[in-house]
C-alpha cells in the first residue's frame, strides 16, 4: 500500500501503532479499501469479518494488504520505463518511485524527499517544472514538457507528464510527475530529421522504389537532373523513364540489376530542350532481414562539371594557355605520328623550328605582357601561313614548331618558309607600339634527318642555332656537321660546369700604369680557368658559352668577391685606396641582383665604391636593355666607376659614351699592334685620344708590349697603358710584392 494510502489511513485514525480503532472510521477503512482492491479475490465482507475481532488483528490484516499493495506497486514501477514522483505545488518531493531506475535519479531516493525542484534543477528547468504544475492544477488536466539534463557529463532527454491528484498535502495540492527518459528516442528523431534533411538538401539525386519497382520517393536534385515534375514521377514504374538515357545504358542495368542486385555506371540523360546531362548513376537492391527485396535505390550525382573540367585539363595539359597552341606535349606525339605515317607511306615530311631574334630584349625593353601579345599574334599569322593539315606548336619561350606532312619535294618545303618568313616583313601592332621583328629558322627533314621526335627537334635546333650564330633573320636546313659543332659546344659547356663545382677557376692582375710617371694606377682582374679540357681556348670563348648556358652568375660571383677579398688584402700593404677593374658580362649587367651583391662585397670587405671599376665592352653597350641601364646608373650613383672596354671593335657610339657619361676609354690592343707602322691605326688612336680627353675621359692602351708603341702613345698624349712591355698578368703575391716596393710611387685616385 502506498504512501498516499497511509496517510488518508493516518487522517481517518486507523494507522496507528497504539491506541483504539472507533467503528465508524473502521467503516471509511473499509470502503476505501473495498474501493482500492475491488477487484481482488478477497471480498469486503470475508474482511469484515476478519477485521472485527481486534485492532490488533485489524492491524495485522491492514500489514499484509499493504505488503501485497505494495509488491503490486513495486512490480508494476519495475516493468514501466517511468520514474513516479508525487509532489506538491510548491516543487517539494513527496515521495518517488523507481523501481529498478535508481541510476537514473541524481542522488539517492532519501534524499530527493523532502526537498524542492530548485535544489535538484537549475533556474530554467525550475521555471518550465513550476509553471507545468500549476498549470495542471489550475486546470485539473494532464500537463506535458520536455527538459535536458547532464547525466555522468552526458546531456539526457526527459518527458514529464504532470497530473494533479485532488489531494493535498498540509494544505498545499498535490500532483503526480510521471517522468520517462526519452534520450534515445529523441535521437532517434534527430537522426530521423537529419536524414530528411540529408534527403531533401543532397546535390545528388535520390529515388527509391517499392519491391514492385513503383517510385514512392524522389527529392528536389533528382527533379532537377531529370527536369521532369515531382508529380510526373512519384507512382510511375521506373522503366517509364528509361527513354532518357541510352538504349545501350538501359539495357546493361537491365542485365546487372537481374545479375547482381545492383548497377553504377555513367549514364548521359537527354533532355528535350537542352543539351544533355552527364550524370553518375548508382542503383542498389534493400532486402529485408527474410532476404526479401523492399526496395530498390537510385543515386544519380550531375558530373557535367566534371565532365567539362577533365576536357578543360585534357585541353590544358596539350594546348599552351598563352597562344592556344599545341604546347610540347602534344607536338612530341603529332611529331612521331607523323613520322610513323612517313615511313609507312615512304614519303617525307619536314620539322621547321622557328625562334623569335632578339626576343629577351623586346621583353627587357616594352615588358613581358607586350612579349605575351606578340608571342599571340605570331601564332595567328604562323597559322594563316600554313597548309590545314600542317601543325603549329609552340615549344617553349619564343620558339615554335611546324610539322609539315607529305611534302612532295624541296621546293614545296621552300614555299613554305618563304610565306612563313614573309610574315614577319610586316610591322606588329602590339598597343601603340610598333615592333619589327626577324626570325631564325632551322629546317630538319624526316624521317631522314631523326628516328624519333626528340631526335628530329635536337636537329632542326641546330640548324636554327647554326644561323643564329651567323646573325639570324635566315633559314638553314640540318647538316650533320651541326652535331660535330654541337659536341664541341656540350664539351665545353661540360667542362665549364666542372670548374664551376670543383672550384678550378682562378685570378690573375695586371696592373695599368701612368704614361706621364709610371706610377700604377689601377690593377685588371682576369679570369683563368685550370679545368685541363678547357686550358687552351681563350677564356672569351668561355665566358660566351657560360652566359649562353646562363652558367656565367657562378663565375661572375666568383670574380667580385675574390676581388674585392684581395683589394682588401693589398690596402693593408698602402695607405691610399687602390682601384680594381672587374669585366662585367651582357647577361651579368641585365641580373636583377647585380646591383645587391656588389653592395655585399663592398660592405664586408669594407670597401670604398670608388676602388671598383667595372669594364663593358662595346658590344655589350649597344645590347643593353633597360635593367642594364638602370644597373649602371645606380652602381655610378654609388660611386663606382665604368670603362668602356675595346673600344673601337665593336659598333662604335659616341653618343652612348654621352649619355652613360664613362670614366675611362680602354683602346683595343689590335689598333695598338702596329700603331708604329700603320698610319691608319695612328690616326684612328690618335683621334680617338683626343675625343675622348675633350670628353672628359682618361685613355688607356691595351696590349703595348715595346717601347716603339709607348713612345707614339706618349706623343699622342695617352693617359695610362697596360702590356707585357710593363707586366704580363700574375698572380696576387706578384702584386703584393709590386706594391710594397712602389708604394710611394703609386698615383692617388
Amino acid at each position: 500500500m502506498h504512501r498516499l494510502l497511509k496517510r488518508q489511513l493516518q487522517k481517518l485514525g486507523l494507522y496507528e501503532k497504539d491506541g483504539p480503532v472507533e467503528r465508524d472510521r473502521f467503516d471509511r477503512l473499509m470502503a476505501l479499501i473495498s474501493e482500492t482492491y475491488r477487484e481482488d479475490d478477497i471480498s469486503c465482507d470475508m474482511l469484515q469479518n476478519s477485521l472485527k475481532v481486534s485492532s490488533i488483528e485489524m492491524r495485522e490484516l491492514y500489514h499484509q494488504l499493504q505488503e501485497k499493495s505494495e509488491r503490486r506497486l513495486d512490480a508494476v514501477v519495475s516493468v514501466i520505463p517511468d520514474m513516479i514522483f508525487l509532489m506538491d505545488a510548491e516543487g517539494k518531493y513527496l515521495d518517488l518511485f523507481a523501481e529498478g531506475k535508481e541510476h537514473l535519479l541524481f542522488m539517492p531516493k532519501e534524499e530527493i524527499i523532502g526537498r524542492y525542484i530548485k535544489d535538484l534543477f537549475d533556474r530554467e528547468t525550475t521555471s518550465i517544472f513550476l509553471q507545468a504544475i500549476a498549470k495542471a492544477i489550475e486546470s485539473g488536466k494532464l500537463n506535458t514538457i520536455e527538459y535536458q539534463l547532464p547525466i555522468s557529463g552526458v546531456k539526457e532527454y526527459f518527458e514529464a507528464r504532470i497530473m494533479p491528484t485532488g489531494l493535498q498535502e498540509s494544505g498545499i495540492d498535490t500532483v503526480v510527475a510521471v517522468v520517462r527518459d526519452v534520450t534515445e528516442q529523441k535521437q532517434q528523431e534527430d537522426q530521423f530529421r537529419l536524414s530528411e534533411i540529408v534527403f531533401e538538401e543532397a546535390t545528388e539525386g535520390i529515388m527509391i522504389e517499392n519491391s514492385d519497382r513503383i517510385v514512392i520517393r524522389v527529392n528536389p536534385a533528382l527533379v532537377r537532373i531529370l527536369g521532369i515534375p515531382k508529380e510526373e514521377l512519384i507512382g510511375r514504374h521506373s522503366d517509364d523513364f528509361g527513354k532518357v538515357i541510352s538504349p545501350q545504358s538501359k539495357q546493361n542495368i537491365i542485365q546487372a540489376m537481374e545479375s547482381v542486385g545492383h548497377w553504377h555506371g555513367e549514364i548521359e540523360i537527354q533532355h528535350k530542350e537542352k543539351s544533355p546531362t552527364l550524370g553518375w548513376l548508382t542503383i542498389d537492391t534493400v532486402k529485408n532481414d527474410d532476404g526479401e527485396i523492399k526496395n530498390f535505390v537510385f543515386i544519380l550525382t550531375d558530373i557535367s562539371e566534371i565532365r567539362y573540367s577533365r576536357e578543360k585539363l585534357a585541353y590544358l595539359a596539350t594546348h599552351d594557355s598563352l597562344t592556344k597552341l599545341p604546347n610540347r606535349s602534344m607536338l612530341f606525339e603529332r611529331l612521331e605520328h607523323a613520322i610513323d605515317s612517313m615511313e609507312r607511306s615512304g614519303r617525307e615530311g619536314a620539322l621547321i623550328f622557328i625562334d623569335v631574334d632578339h626576343f629577351k630584349e623586346i621583353n627587357d625593353n616594352y615588358g613581358h605582357r607586350t612579349g605575351d601579345y606578340l608571342l599571340q599574334e605570331i601564332a595567328l599569322r604562323l597559322q594563316h601561313a600554313t597548309r590545314k593539315n600542317d601543325t603549329v606548336g609552340r615549344l617553349s619561350g619564343d620558339e615554335f614548331l611546324v610539322i609539315v606532312e607529305d611534302t612532295p619535294n624541296i621546293d614545296a618545303i621552300l614555299h613554305i618558309i618563304h610565306k612563313i618568313r614573309k610574315l614577319f616583313d610586316s610591322t606588329f601592332h602590339i598597343k601603340d607600339i610598333q615592333i619589327d621583328i626577324t626570325v631564325s629558322i632551322g629546317i630538319a627533314l624526316f624521317p631522314n634527318d631523326g628516328e624519333s621526335a626528340g631526335l628530329l627537334i635536337h636537329a632542326a635546333d641546330q640548324a636554327m642555332y647554326n644561323v643564329k650564330k651567323k646573325g639570324g633573320n635566315d633559314y638553314e636546313f640540318y647538316s650533320k656537321e651541326f652535331t660535330i659543332l654541337s659536341s664541341e659546344y656540350f664539351r665545353i659547356q661540360s667542362a665549364i660546369k666542372r670548374a664551376i663545382k670543383e672550384d678550378r677557376f682562378s685570378i690573375l692582375y695586371q696592373p695599368q700604369f701612368s704614361l706621364t710617371d709610371g706610377s700604377l694606377t689601377g690593377i685588371e682582374a682576369l679570369l683563368r680557368c685550370d679545368e685541363e679540357e678547357v686550358r687552351n681556348i681563350p677564356i672569351i670563348q668561355l665566358i660566351t658559352i657560360a652566359e649562353e648556358s646562363g652558367l656565367i652568375s657562378a663565375i661572375s660571383h666568383f670574380v667580385l668577391q675574390k676581388s674585392c677579398k684581395q683589394v682588401a688584402e693589398w690596402q693593408k700593404i698602402v695607405s691610399n685606396p687602390l682601384r680594381i677593374a672587374v669585366n662585367l658580362s651582357r647577361r651579368e649587367l641585365c641580373e636583377p641582383e647585380l646591383v645587391d651583391m656588389i653592395k655585399r662585397n663592398i660592405d664586408v670587405c669594407c670597401l670604398e665604391p670608388l676602388m671598383l671599376e667595372f669594364e663593358i665592352t662595346e658590344s655589350t653597350l649597344i645590347q643593353s636593355t633597360k635593367a642594364a641601364r638602370k644597373n649602371i646608373e645606380i652602381l655610378r650613383e654609388m660611386g663606382c666607376r665604368f670603362s668602356i672596354d675595346d673600344f673601337g671593335t665593336g659598333y662604335s657610339s659616341l653618343s652612348n659614351l654621352k649619355e652613360f657619361n664613362f670614366d675611362k676609354l680602354k683602346i683595343d690592343k689590335s689598333f695598338i699592334d702596329n700603331i708604329a707602322s700603320d698610319e691608319d691605326d695612328k690616326i684612328i688612336v690618335s683621334a680617338t685620344i683626343t675625343m675622348a680627353q675633350k670628353l672628359g675621359l682618361t685613355v688607356l692602351a691595351e696590349g703595348v708590349e715595346n717601347d716603339i708603341q709607348a713612345k707614339v702613345l706618349k706623343s699622342f698624349g695617352c693617359d695610362e697603358v697596360q702590356g707585357y712591355l710593363y707586366s704580363r698578368p700574375v698572380t696576387a703575391d706578384i702584386i703584393s710584392d709590386l706594391l710594397r716596393k712602389e708604394n710611394s710611387q703609386i698615383a692617388f685616385l
